[in-house]
C-alpha cells in the first residue's frame, strides 16, 4: 500500500495550477464498494449467465454482447426493480469529500465506465452527486423494456468495450495537460498505461504490477494526491 494513505485530506491537493488538470474514474468497485452491475446480474439474472460472464472475461465475446445477454436474462426488469437494487449500493466513505475538492479547485473530473448509466446516474443522486459528467454506456426503458446501447464504442478498440476508455483518455488528451486514471479491473486494463498518472487496486493493481505498468496503489479515494 503506498504511504499515500496517509495524507491528510488536506493534502489532496498539491498543485497552484489545476485548471488543466482531468480526473477519469472508473465507477463500478472503484467509487462503488462492489460492482454493483455484476451484482445486479448476479441477484436477478436466470439461466446461464456465468457461462456468459465467463465467455467474456476469456475474452470470446464483447462487453456489449455480455451486457446484451445478460439483461437478457432478467425476468421482469422494472425501473423499481433497479431503484430498490441500488439503494443497497455504498460508495467509497472518502469520495465525496476527494470529489468536493476536486470541484473547487477547478480540477475537472468523468466517470468513464464500461457498465450502465441508467445505474450510475441513480446510484450518483442518492447520494447528492448530481452533475458528474459520466461516459458510459447508455440504458433506458423504451416501451416497458431495458433497451441498452453503446454511444461511446469504437470499431478499432482493443478490449471491443461498449464504452472505449482509451478513446475518451485520448479525446480529452487534446484538451488537458495532465490526465490521471482511478481504476480496479479488466475493463481498465487498455488504459493503463496511457494515462499520464495511474491509482490501480485489486485486479487492475495486480495487472500493471504483472505487466510492468507504473501504477500507485491504492484503496480509497483518500490516498489519491493530485499534483502539477
Amino acid at each position: 500500500m503506498s504511504n499515500m494513505s496517509n495524507k491528510n485530506s488536506n493534502e489532496i491537493f498539491n498543485s497552484s495550477n489545476t485548471s488543466k488538470i482531468c480526473i477519469l474514474s472508473d465507477f463500478d468497485g472503484t467509487i462503488t464498494e462492489r460492482d454493483g452491475l455484476y451484482s445486479f446480474i448476479e441477484k436477478y439474472a436466470q439461466g446461464d449467465w456465468q457461462k456468459v460472464e465467463q465467455d467474456w472475461a476469456n475474452g470470446k465475446i464483447s462487453s456489449k454482447k455480455c451486457l446484451l445477454d445478460e439483461f437478457n436474462l432478467i425476468p421482469n426488469l422494472s425501473s423499481e426493480l433497479i431503484d430498490n437494487f441500488v439503494k443497497t449500493l455504498n460508495i467509497d466513505d472518502s469520495f465525496v469529500d476527494f470529489y468536493r475538492k476536486v470541484t473547487e479547485q477547478g480540477i475537472s473530473f468523468f466517470i468513464v465506465s464500461d457498465g450502465i448509466d441508467y445505474f450510475i446516474k441513480r446510484i450518483l443522486e442518492i447520494h447528492g452527486l448530481n452533475g458528474i459528467k459520466v461516459i458510459s454506456n447508455h440504458g433506458e426503458f423504451v416501451n416497458g423494456k431495458f433497451k441498452i446501447t453503446f454511444p461511446n464504442d469504437n470499431p478499432k478498440c482493443i478490449n471491443n468495450s461498449g464504452t472505449c476508455k482509451c478513446s475518451v483518455l485520448e479525446h480529452l488528451g487534446k484538451d488537458y495537460d495532465k490526465i490521471y486514471y482511478v481504476g480496479d479491473g479488466v475493463s481498465d486494463f487498455c488504459i493503463a498505461g496511457k494515462a499520464d498518472v495511474l491509482y490501480a487496486k485489486k485486479r487492475l493493481l495486480k495487472y500493471c504490477e504483472q505487466s510492468g505498468i507504473k501504477c500507485i496503489p491504492y484503496e480509497k479515494f483518500k490516498d489519491i494526491v493530485i499534483t502539477e
